[in-house]
């Protein structure tokens, strides 16, 4: 799993996705788990950003260039 061992690419993929869902009005903020999810698809964002889908494939909402 990359979010586990990123490459320095990885890292700068998962670092633009995060800047993306920043802005989202679709993320959430779970307190009773104490994490960030995306409340279009249910995915913990410290995981989602870290997809090996590409683009805008992996953001249900197409948000995501790279």
């Amino acid at each position: 799993m990359a979010a586990a061992n990123p490459t320095p690419e990885q890292i700068l993929i998962a670092e633009y996705r995060s800047s993306v869902c920043d802005t989202c009005e679709k993320k959430e903020y779970i307190k009773a788990v104490n994490t960030y999810i995306c409340g279009e698809c249910g995915c913990p964002l410290s995981k989602k950003v870290f997809s090996p889908v590409e683009g805008t494939k992996a953001c249900p909402l197409a948000k995501w260039e790279k």
